[in-house]
């Protein structure tokens, strides 16, 4: 107990506000879990740490492997805003039970055994250390800079504001500082703005500093009371405070969502020091809320100009900027390849890099020292290619040399293609009483391109690739694709509405299933002087005019070529048998 006992007891006529409050207060309060018995590495990995950060070595009051009291778990606010945190850790100087709100008590608390004591925070503290949770680990960080985001409420509001009673908690980092490379020792958890050339690491979070400007109790030091911006009320205003029912949280009173943050120097070793302690006594529970996975720095990635495949046409060259992204941060660059797909390096295609390096298995390792670092994709001219072939490039890039666990990983991905630049997929698409999206899928193509939809009845968007759409009835489409160059190819996207759970065949293919659909290629389409068809079970191919006239016949297997060199243009209609039934394609004649 405080040794000011008149101040914390709460009387009769308090009692009887509490239950009046507890019967309106029922929602938007938050839930905690408690993280006892489970292993503190991988409760720390899981819900603390973020991106750009390598966290090992962790200890919760000083013990590794499983958690020992019930003073850490994860909480959730349950649609309650003023903490700004959705889900994330938090940390408690007794049983972390007693953070969910609503805010009936104002000094609630419920200490644990064993009771942990953290001297280290004796320096920054006003009286004797009592109950404390820390938890410890070493990073290793790829940018210059981190940052975690946090909130500390506390049960000693507002009663001991300036008092001794002042629990204390810090996020002290230990490592080379980088204005002078020398280790030192500092605090993050800091009121923004209040940094200055003689104190550098300004003033620190507390009860004594970050409150709402009313000091009933003037026995301590260290106090401040122009940081009102950063403080939330949770309790009866006033001297004395005490409950009112507030919502959410138990804490009389918590501060504003900060953001603590530090300069480091990337890839060397930080330890950090995460504490809370009750102080003058073990009495009156203080917590800090870490927002979930916001322990981070800005993480380096190759940064690359074509995440979707790209084409590679035959006997020319692709140049793909090879940059690293957040590059100011990154100073390592070493980024090594590992070649794949049916495409030969060295035969079908040559990966040189922009110093000029041709390279290959015995010589895949690139280092990126400028913003314009790029690889060229060549692939020579070669007369007997009819097929495309796929290129894959793994990019395992190193952001510290002496951590290989912190190595990103991207792909590149190509396809070599020959005298058609624009290959689309014939679609078929199920969907029950109404279709709501539409898309077609390129198989391969130079981009960007450009697409139309016809008809364009029931979509939204007749000029894009993917589109909202509103489709009662069994329909077909095509779509027209045209790339920068002038190259076109069309291809069929079948809608198929079913309204009984089962499938609807499209009429024109009663005989052939979806995979049959998938096989039959027509292209180029548009076509000019020729048309290829091809498909399984091939027998004959006819071409009919927009008014129902034969133009053309062809009959053959699994390849057919159509003379459309003496057709007038327009849009016609490709009927082809196979030996399992008979298909129908629209076809545009140039």
């Amino acid at each position: 107990m405080h040794n000011i006992l008149s101040t914390k007891m709460k009387g009769l006529l308090t009692l009887v506000v509490v239950l009046c409050f507890a019967t309106i207060c029922e929602a938007q309060n938050i839930t905690v879990s408690s993280a006892q018995g489970q292993n503190i590495n991988t409760f720390v990995q899981s819900n603390l740490v973020g991106n750009g950060v390598l966290v090992y070595n962790v200890k919760f009051n000083n013990a590794t492997g499983n958690i020992a009291t019930p003073q850490i778990g994860t909480f959730n606010a349950n649609g309650y805003t003023l903490l700004r945190m959705t889900e994330g850790v938090i940390m408690t100087t007794g049983n972390i039970s007693v953070a969910p709100g609503p805010n009936n008590s104002g000094s609630q608390s419920q200490s644990v055994t064993p009771m942990y004591q953290d001297q280290q925070l004796s320096s920054v503290a006003s009286g004797t250390i009592n109950g404390s949770a820390t938890l410890d680990f070493d990073f290793v960080s790829v940018s210059p800079f981190i940052t975690v985001n946090y909130c500390f409420g506390s049960e000693e509001y507002p009663e001991y504001v300036c008092s001794n009673f002042n629990d204390v908690f810090a996020f002290f980092i230990t490592g080379p500082d980088p204005a002078t490379n020398t280790t030192r020792t500092w605090n993050m958890a800091k009121i923004p703005g209040t940094a200055t050339a003689s104190n550098p690491d300004g003033i620190a979070v507390a009860v004594n500093s970050v409150n709402q400007g009313v000091a009933p109790s003037s026995s301590g030091s260290n106090c401040y009371y122009n940081y009102t911006q950063y403080y939330v009320i949770n309790h009866q205003s006033g001297a004395n405070g005490g409950p009112n029912g507030a919502q959410g949280v138990q804490y009389d009173g918590f501060t504003q969502k900060l953001s603590a943050s530090a300069n480091v120097v990337p890839c060397e070793q930080y330890h950090m020091h995460i504490s809370i302690c009750n102080v003058g006594d073990n009495s009156y529970d203080s917590g800090v809320f870490l927002e979930m996975n916001s322990f981070n720095s800005p993480s380096a990635r190759i940064n690359l100009s074509n995440e979707d495949i790209d084409t590679v046409v035959n006997g020319t060259t692709r140049i793909v900027p090879l940059t690293v992204a957040d590059n100011e941060y990154y100073s390592y660059g070493r980024t090594s390849i590992t070649f794949g797909g049916t495409a030969e390096n060295g035969v079908d295609y040559f990966c040189i890099d922009s110093g000029g390096d041709t390279l290959s298995i015995f010589n895949s390792v690139v280092n990126i020292s400028d913003p314009g670092h790029h690889l060229k994709i060549w692939a020579p001219y070669r007369y007997n290619f009819t097929e495309p072939k796929t290129i894959e490039l793994a990019l395992v890039t190193s952001l510290c040399e002496n951590h290989p666990e912190m190595n990103t990983h991207d792909t590149l991905r190509f396809i070599i293609v020959g005298e058609d630049m624009v290959r689309l997929k014939d679609t078929v698409i199920h969907c029950e009483d109404t279709c709501r999206e539409v898309a077609v899928e390129v198989e391969y193509a130079t981009r960007p391109l450009t697409f139309r939809w016809y008809p364009q009845t029931g979509i939204d968007f007749p000029t894009r690739q993917r589109s909202s759409a509103c489709i009662y009835t069994t329909s077909q489409y095509h779509v027209i694709a045209t790339d920068d160059l002038g190259h076109r190819d069309t291809a069929t996207v079948d809608i198929i509405i079913d309204n009984e759970g089962g499938d609807d065949p499209d009429p024109d293919t009663t005989a052939i299933n979806i995979a049959d659909i998938n096989k039959l290629k027509v292209f180029p389409n548009p076509a000019d002087d020729r048309l290829t068809v091809e498909t399984d079970g091939l027998k004959h191919a006819e071409l009919y005019s927009a008014d129902g006239q034969m133009m053309l016949s062809v009959d053959g297997t699994d390849r057919l070529i159509l003379d459309t060199s003496q057709l007038p243009a327009g849009v016609y209609t490709l009927r082809v048998g196979t030996t399992k039934g008979e298909l129908t394609r629209k076809v545009i004649i140039e």
